[in-house]
């Protein structure tokens, strides 16, 4: 009997330990995200509840929500690459904070914490990008290519995987495109551009067919450019893309190209010709977004103009889940624009002229690779707004004016909260003040998303 005792009072030890050992950090769809000193972090938006979500030997260098907010994505350094002197100095976008490609592995995590399933090991031969969640699915798309000799964006792979199966069990390859495939998971499909043609093909691979014969006129297009989107929020997706004038074709300017929409039985309507650095569509699908330079121009669906404001050039700029805002983040700003009522207004600000060529015209600052049809980018991982619209939060970077003046609480992750016309409500709570990066709320939909080195 003693002897049972015993045995049952180590079994009830073991299952107390492993409870403690697997207590959740979060379980409820509002926590914020970030990485500080290569670990990944969520909390509460009042600054309660901090908790390590992923503590690894190897440092983690992105990751991205998933659509329902309930597991991340993210990427560590393959553990030989982390050791080298190229892997102590990665080069990072100085607004997004996330690197390029590099030897990786790719795990997921469940927001509570505990195990996480890596859905790909890692090769230090290899390069991966960062995983981006395909709406409303378990299903991720990743970017894999040799890490010597440098790749043409036609020659790397796109895999889908399962968030739940590790090791690459059960992914599929999709054709080789140009830039980053187009998911919708309304009809289970990928869109592509390559030499042979616009394509479309299932998310298993399968089912391959070509809406056109031949590269697109220009194409490769400058790597910003050289994308093809669905139509998202829409049952009956249409698609967006870039071109070279048809007049000019191979001879136009780099930065002059007529954005073309393709309805879902083939029909072709011109919205625009524009000297465009970027274009990307707005949550519901009804509108269009396109930069040229400090311009960023709102479309409606006929090409007819819904709004023009200026900005920081080379901004990322974030759609609020609703559609109604628009926050470009900055090297030297932080802008809110309200489309709805044609007004803008810069809230956050290091005190400089981001509008003088000294600071706009680094390449480094941004998205400015205009002239190459050779870059490996990445859309925004996550989005700073909450989902409902009306908070969203700011890293300060050396940015410590608000709205004119100096943030009492100094810098750190800070929330701001609006109400139903944009207006900002109090003034920011800081949540962290750590060393902190790649904040983010919510997930961010590619498609939305300017594309990013």
């Amino acid at each position: 009997m003693k002897s049972k005792l015993t045995i049952i009072f180590l079994l009830l030890l073991l299952i107390a330990s492993g409870l403690a050992a697997c207590s959740p950090g979060h379980v409820g769809g509002n926590e914020i995200a970030f990485v500080r000193d290569g670990h990944i972090w969520t909390i509460d938006p009042d600054g309660a509840n901090a908790y390590e979500i992923v503590s690894q030997n190897t440092p983690v260098v992105g990751y991205s929500w998933s659509p329902n907010h309930h597991i991340l994505s993210f990427r560590t350094l393959d553990e030989s690459f982390a050791k080298t002197a190229a892997a102590k100095h990665l080069s990072s976008n100085p607004i997004t904070q996330l690197p390029g490609d590099v030897p990786s592995t790719l795990n997921t995590i469940g927001i509570d914490g505990g195990s996480s399933i890596p859905i790909l090991f890692s090769d230090s031969s290899t390069a991966y990008s960062n995983a981006w969640w395909v709406v409303d699915s378990n299903h991720l798309l990743y970017r894999e290519e040799s890490v010597s000799p440098p790749p043409y964006p036609d020659s790397v792979l796109w895999w889908i995987a399962q968030s739940d199966q590790p090791g690459g069990i059960a992914r599929k390859l999709l054709p080789g495109s140009f830039s980053i495939p187009s998911l919708s998971v309304k009809n289970n499909m990928a869109i592509g551009n390559s030499k042979a043609g616009l394509f479309t093909v299932t998310l298993s691979g399968t089912n391959l067919q070509y809406l056109t014969h031949g590269p697109l006129p220009g194409h490769p297009l400058p790597a910003t450019l050289e994308r093809v989107l669905w139509q998202p929020a829409q049952p009956h997706p249409a698609i967006l893309y870039a071109i070279a004038p048809t007049s000019q074709a191979f001879n136009a300017p780099p930065d002059t190209v007529q954005l073309v929409l393709r309805s879902p039985n083939g029909h072709t309507t011109t919205l625009t010709t524009c000297t465009c650095t970027q274009f990307a569509w707005s949550p519901d699908g009804r509108h269009i977004l396109y930069s040229s330079g400090t311009t960023y121009t709102v479309l409606n669906m006929d090409g007819s103009l819904f709004y023009s404001f200026s900005a920081e050039a080379d901004s990322v700029p974030y759609w609020s889940p609703d559609g109604q805002f628009l926050l470009l983040d900055g090297l030297h700003t932080l802008l809110l624009a309200k489309p709805g009522s044609k007004q803008s207004r810069i809230l956050l600000s290091d005190g400089s002229r981001p509008g003088s060529p000294a600071n706009t015209g680094n390449s480094s600052a941004g998205v400015s690779t205009t002239g190459s049809i050779n870059a490996l980018l990445q859309p925004a991982s996550n989005s700073p707004w909450a989902a409902d619209s009306r908070h969203f939060l700011f890293l300060t970077r050396g940015r410590l004016l608000w709205q004119g003046k100096v943030l009492r609480s100094g810098r750190g992750l800070y929330t701001v909260t609006i109400d139903e016309q944009g207006n900002v409500q109090g003034t920011p709570a800081l949540v962290d003040n750590g060393n902190d990066i790649q904040a983010g709320w919510s997930y961010e939909n590619p498609d939305t998303s300017f594309l990013l080195q």
